[in-house]
């Protein structure tokens, strides 16, 4: 009789378990399906998304280069908007890479020459020019960034041992006109969103570009066989070198005449500093709008740090911007505050704005205590430029709106954390995050996806 009822036991012990067991393989299945889905559908829908998003910035791109020979040519500044990056669909049970970011930027600055090859000071003249590079941040597309140079447009893979796609051919030689667009001013940005490059054409200066038959020297990234000697400019009115100083910079040199050379300057942001380099140049371009009435930049008060960018030109505009002699302590969230020297301070240091841009190689600096900057509305960009903390430094936007960028940036502190937007960005490619003793150090990011790595330091999440 026990032997009957122990039996039974066991029987209801095993229809017991055999539920559990049905649980346990139906979350291993869910389990794996899942897995599979990370490892296969999320990285091909986020493809698809950096994909859609390289053909609008591309045609963006295309829109930037016609605006910028347009700014010179017509005498009236273009406003071009680029969408830098892009953000992947919203997901529940899978997770996203961080949001692929973008940087747009303008090289170091390489000249431009005319001569007549008289060996007189007036026979030559020297203009300076610089190129724009597009570096997207994609987690499953290729990186290879888009160059502006030299008036083309193209994709350059040679880094990855590819080649060059040009998008837009040249447009310096057109039926023997030589027509010169000089690309001028430092700019860089990076993010997700959208930005607007004002492109101010050069004030009006008349002069008298070197008389008879002319040399100009155009700085290129392109070598001869890379693109020129496929290009319709005749090979008897043009030459290049090669790359002599080992910098990738070729110099391709047109043969033409004063009367079939003109020549434009194009700012980026503000109207060029320098539209020529001596009163020689006969450079075009009509009277522009931003700075003073004469074209010209107002100048910081030599007293002054910062100033508040009332109406977001980035420059600062005597007649209608706050300039700030000291910002240990700084409190106003309408302001779009813009550090243009250095900022060192002894004690707890507070700056809250509505967005604040530290200018690159700028320091702002506590020596003893805490440094906090905090935007309100905005980003907080301090591209290169030097932040220092005797203790602890923060950086923090507001929760809905605002991304940080410290790319090549130097930040020092014992404690150093970043709090972007929910839905912001965190750069950090190319910082240098040390500890107060220039030990490597750690940025603790609480809020924001993280964009590139660091330099030097470590990134925590």
């Amino acid at each position: 009789m026990s032997d009957q009822s122990g039996s039974t036991s066991v029987i209801d012990d095993n229809r017991a378990v055999a539920p559990v067991i049905g649980v346990v393989i139906l979350f291993g299945f869910l389990i794996l399906a899942l897995s599979l889905y990370q490892v296969e559908i999320v990285p091909q829908q986020n493809a698809e998304t950096e994909f859609q998003h390289s053909g609008e910035v591309r045609n963006d791109l295309v829109e930037l280069r016609a605006g910028i020979l347009q700014a010179g040519s017509i005498d009236q500044p273009q406003y071009q908007t680029v969408q830098l990056g892009t953000t992947y669909s919203t997901r529940v049970f899978t997770i996203n890479p961080p949001a692929p970011a973008g940087t747009i930027r303008t090289t170091d600055p390489y000249p431009i020459t005319i001569s007549n090859n008289s060996g007189t000071p007036e026979g030559t003249i020297t203009i300076p020019t610089r190129f724009i590079e597009y570096q997207p941040g994609y987690n499953e597309l290729d990186r290879s960034p888009t160059w502006y140079d030299a008036s083309v447009l193209y994709l350059d893979a040679r880094d990855e041992e590819g080649g060059i796609a040009v998008i837009e051919d040249q447009a310096l030689v057109d039926n023997g006109e030589v027509q010169i667009t000089a690309l001028q001013n430092e700019f860089r940005r990076s993010g997700i969103g959208q930005v607007t490059l004002e492109l101010r054409p050069a004030e009006s200066v008349i002069g008298d570009i070197p008389e008879g038959d002319l040399t100009v020297t155009v700085p290129t990234r392109l070598s001869n066989e890379e693109y020129w000697d496929s290009t319709d400019i005749p090979e008897n009115e043009y030459s290049i070198t090669e790359d002599a100083n080992d910098d990738g910079i070729y110099n391709l040199t047109l043969d033409t005449t004063t009367s079939n050379l003109t020549v434009d300057t194009v700012g980026v942001q503000t109207v060029p500093e320098e539209p020529t380099q001596n009163d020689a140049a006969r450079v075009g371009g009509g009277e522009s709008d931003g700075g003073t009435e004469n074209g010209n930049v107002d100048t910081l008060p030599e007293s002054a740090v910062a100033y508040d960018d009332t109406n977001g030109n980035g420059v600062y505009d005597a007649d209608v911007d706050t300039a700030y002699e000291r910002i240990k302590n700084f409190d106003d969230t309408s302001a779009n505050l813009i550090i243009e020297k250095d900022s060192v301070e002894n004690g707890n240091r507070m700056i809250r704005a509505n967005s604040v841009t530290i200018r690159s190689g700028v320091t702002v600096e506590s020596t003893n205590n805490d440094l906090t900057i905090e935007s309100s509305g905005g980003n907080i960009i301090a591209t290169g430029a030097i932040l220092r903390s005797g203790d602890e430094l923060t950086l923090s936007t507001d929760e809905e709106n605002g991304d940080i960028d410290i790319q090549d940036a130097t930040l020092s502190g014992d404690e150093i954390e970043a709090s972007a937007s929910e839905d912001g960005i965190v750069l950090v490619d190319g910082a240098r995050i040390e500890e107060t003793d220039g030990e490597e150090g750690e940025i603790e990011v609480e809020e924001g996806a993280i964009s590139g790595t660091p330099a030097y330091g470590e990134v925590d999440d």
